[in-house]
């Protein structure tokens, strides 16, 4: 009786054991399922909104970096100003994810403008301030200073933020204002890449204005031509021209043209405008 009770207890103590060890492989199968499902599910969705908080923080450090130079355009006054550009996001702390990167570069004489009158053509050539994205989890955009506009860029096309300088005012003839705004790098330093913040420092270098008489056509000549088709468009109008009657508009991969009419008499007065702009060197890790 005694060695078939012994029997009993010796059984029951190894179902009890066999019962702990499946409950704890089954406690920790559901910590991985937990730790799985917030990877897979949590984890990019948490990502892609940091990294389009990171996006729209850059698009106000731009804005601001526009307001800074056109301030220093107007006061004319060499005071060097820093705005910083973040450049990426940081991973989460406790979680596999992956950073995201970017890159602000100088781009020197990356487009021109063209004008053309009865007589001659003139061409300036021109910079771009610009910001591009490396995303792991966001599209990636661009943010470009150029001329005085702010542009925004992504995979679905561009848009014009902010726009730029340009006052036209109609009576018996058509006269014209058109700021045109050239950055020029100090020092070989042109661009900066990584994920942390890059301080862009720019200062007032020179002005000087041109009237240009008679003018028949505009050209700019931009990677985003149709922004400023719309721009330009909508800014003629807006002045009181009509389309095909003071002015026709032409786009292609090269750029954007402004063509006026013969019944019009329209003069260009240009302000130029350089502004010197200096990144800080090499990979910003901070």
């Amino acid at each position: 009786m005694k060695k078939i009770r012994k029997k009993i207890l010796k059984f029951k103590d190894s179902n009890e054991a066999v019962t702990g060890v499946f409950v704890a492989v089954l406690f920790i199968g559901l910590i991985f399922a937990v730790i799985a499902t917030i990877q897979t599910v949590y984890v990019p969705k948490w990502m892609e909104q940091k990294e389009a908080e990171h996006m729209d923080s850059v698009a106000n450090q731009f804005a601001q970096l526009k307001s800074v130079i056109d301030t220093q355009s107007l006061s004319k006054q060499r005071i060097p100003i820093s705005t910083s550009i973040t450049l990426g996001s940081n991973e989460l702390p406790f979680l596999t994810s992956s950073k995201s990167y970017g890159s602000v570069d100088i781009m020197i004489n990356d487009y021109n403008i063209e004008i053309t009158n009865a007589t001659e053509i003139f061409s300036y050539p021109i910079s771009t301030i610009k910001y591009s994205s490396e995303n792991a989890y966001y599209l990636d955009q661009s943010y470009i200073y150029e001329n005085g506009a702010l542009i925004l860029s992504q995979t679905h096309g561009s848009a014009m933020s902010i726009n730029p300088s340009f006052f036209i005012d109609k009576d018996i003839d058509v006269d014209a204002l058109f700021y045109i705004v050239k950055i020029s790098g100090i020092g070989e330093k042109t661009s900066v890449s990584g994920y942390g913040t890059c301080p862009v420092k720019t200062i007032f270098s020179e002005s000087s204005n041109k009237t240009i008489p008679d003018v028949q056509t505009i050209n700019i000549k931009s990677n985003y031509q149709n922004v400023w088709k719309i721009y330009l468009e909508n800014t003629l109008e807006k002045s009181g021209l009509t389309y095909t009657v003071d002015f026709y508009i032409t786009s292609d991969e090269n750029g954007v043209t402004v063509d006026f009419t013969r019944s019009l008499n329209v003069n260009l007065v240009l302000e130029f405008l350089e502004i010197e702009a200096q990144l800080s060197p090499g990979w910003i890790e901070w």
